[in-house]
């Protein structure tokens, strides 16, 4: 599917998938099981959650552009549990 949205939109959101993404694996390397990790793997949960809810099956058209630009797996949603390359 391919996303209906302004580019200047899509661009925002896949900066700000790649800032959590960012964030949360520094937080990660430091203390996985940490609460800044943990909270930061919330904060990426959400924003895929909302990008969803928004664009539907497009959103991972996104996701996979935050994935491209970082080349960092996608931490699962679990709380307590390690990086697994869902997608």
């Amino acid at each position: 599917m391919h996303l209906i949205a302004n580019t200047e939109t899509i661009d925002r959101l896949v900066e700000q998938g790649v800032d959590f993404s960012r964030a949360f694996h520094a937080e990660f390397e430091k203390d996985p099981t940490g609460p800044e990790a943990q909270f930061l793997r919330g904060e990426f949960s959400g924003w895929r959650s909302t990008l969803h809810t928004e664009y539907h099956d497009g959103a991972e058209e996104i996701v996979d552009r935050v994935l491209t630009e970082t080349r960092l797996p996608i931490p699962t949603g679990e709380i307590g549990t390690y990086l697994s390359c869902a997608s």
